[in-house]
């Protein structure tokens, strides 16, 4: 590889929102989409909310000359909804599974039956080894009363983790989705403290699009303009995140967003709008590779992972709680069933007793059902708080420990700060 090496890397990233029989428009709405990847003949597009497998295969069609391989992560009952296509050949894939992702009973929301996951895939690319994650975190129904913030973050926790260990050969690492967070919610910080990943936003100084860089505006004519009442400018939910290993530098040249129209139709490709970044990877001196910290950053990281701790911490109490309210009211439904069988045996009020059987087991199955998910909610909150709290002492070893160490954890955590200074 040669020493003035450089890897320029375009990239689409986009919810398109796509609902059979509820998103409006979508099929001639994918037609467009698949209209403008052509043109723009990206690296790499990236897509999430394409819930029906027969739009992905419309657009794996419609887009093969352009890009000839592409991919779609299945999972849950519904789908993912994550799809990639690449101009480049996919050496690997893989997905994980959240292991939260809200509440079976909450069917108008439907995030459970959707499976939600990260998708993994790897590339070689001039030499380089680039692991390209793609994911979508549960939505926010109301963030006032924001009963889904455990899970987030807790899916927040797991990507994090899941990048983590599965970076480690990687000489760059790029992250695009809909995280359904906003940049400063304690899920995208926990995030980017501990894989070390940057913000396209934040990072580039050529920038084009949306006020704020905003990915659902008001503009918009798909969005719940009543939603966005409270921001004025739109939210920014949806990020382009990357980083490199030491030796390499990574900067984000430009950075794109549509702003509530199709930049060549006019109407809107979604409800979200879409991420155009432009990424250049290049050598960097060895005596410009960074070097692990334990001064403010590391300060900020065990910030961060207490506050995500007691996060979690207050979800496993709820979550046992109502497992507890369900064993109670399974314990009374097994009671008022034997009841009834005393009744219906005695002869007096048989058919009043046997009127009553079906909804007393009704219940009973019910409340089974619940206890059976609040614990299993439990268990993997519990299980998200146990790596938390590892995590966390291990960093406040290394804050205590002083420089002259470099404990593999913060190692681990700066080793990908290969971002260039724009």
């Amino acid at each position: 590889m040669k020493p003035n090496f450089t890897l320029r890397l375009r990239i689409f990233n986009l919810n398109c929102w796509g609902i059979p029989y509820l998103s409006k428009r979508r099929a001639e709405r994918m037609k467009r989409l698949g209209d403008f990847l052509n043109r723009e003949s990206f690296d790499l597009a990236l897509l999430e909310e394409v819930w029906s497998e027969q739009d992905f295969q419309h657009l794996r069609q419609k887009l093969l000359p352009t890009y000839p391989a592409a991919h779609y992560f299945r999972s849950g009952i519904i789908g993912s909804g994550l799809c990639v296509f690449s101009k480049h050949p996919i050496q690997e894939f893989t997905q994980h599974v959240y292991t939260l992702n809200g509440y079976p009973y909450m069917i108008h929301h439907g995030d459970w039956f959707c499976g939600k996951a990260v998708g993994l895939l790897v590339l070689h690319l001039s030499g380089l080894v680039l692991n390209v994650y793609v994911t979508h975190l549960h939505a926010e129904y109301n963030r006032q009363k924001d009963i889904y913030l455990t899970h987030r973050v807790a899916q927040a926790w797991e990507l994090a983790q899941f990048i983590h260990h599965t970076s480690k050969k990687a000489d760059v690492v790029l992250l695009c989705g809909d995280l359904n967070l906003h940049p400063k919610d304690l899920g995208c910080r926990l995030l980017k403290e501990w894989t070390g990943l940057h913000d396209a936003y934040l990072e580039t100084r050529d920038f084009k699009g949306s006020e704020e860089g905003c990915t659902m505006v008001p503009e918009n004519c798909y969005v719940n303009q009543r939603e966005l009442e409270p921001f004025p400018f739109g939210i920014r939910i949806d990020y382009v995140l990357y980083k490199a290993v030491s030796g390499f530098y990574i900067s984000c040249k430009t950075l794109r967003t549509t702003t509530g129209h199709d930049p060549h139709s006019g109407s809107p490709l979604s409800d979200h709008e879409a991420l155009m970044a432009t990424l250049c990877v290049r050598h960097s001196p060895p005596q410009h590779t960074p070097s692990p910290t334990h001064g403010p950053e590391g300060s900020q990281l065990i910030s961060v992972l207490k506050e995500a701790w007691r996060e979690l911490d207050l979800g496993v109490a709820q979550a046992r709680w109502w497992a507890t309210f369900a064993s109670y009211v399974i314990g009374l439904g097994l009671l008022l069933l034997a009841f009834l069988c005393a009744l219906a045996a005695g002869g007096g009020v048989r058919e009043v007793a046997i009127l009553l059987w079906t909804p007393s087991v009704g219940l009973l199955l019910g409340a089974g059902a619940v206890y059976l998910f609040h614990m299993q909610e439990a268990k993997g909150l519990s299980g998200a708080r146990a790596e938390l709290q590892h995590v966390l002492g291990r960093a406040r070893e290394a804050q205590d420990s002083g420089p002259e160490s470099r404990p593999a954890l913060l190692l681990g955590q700066q080793e990908g700060d290969g971002t260039e200074e724009q």
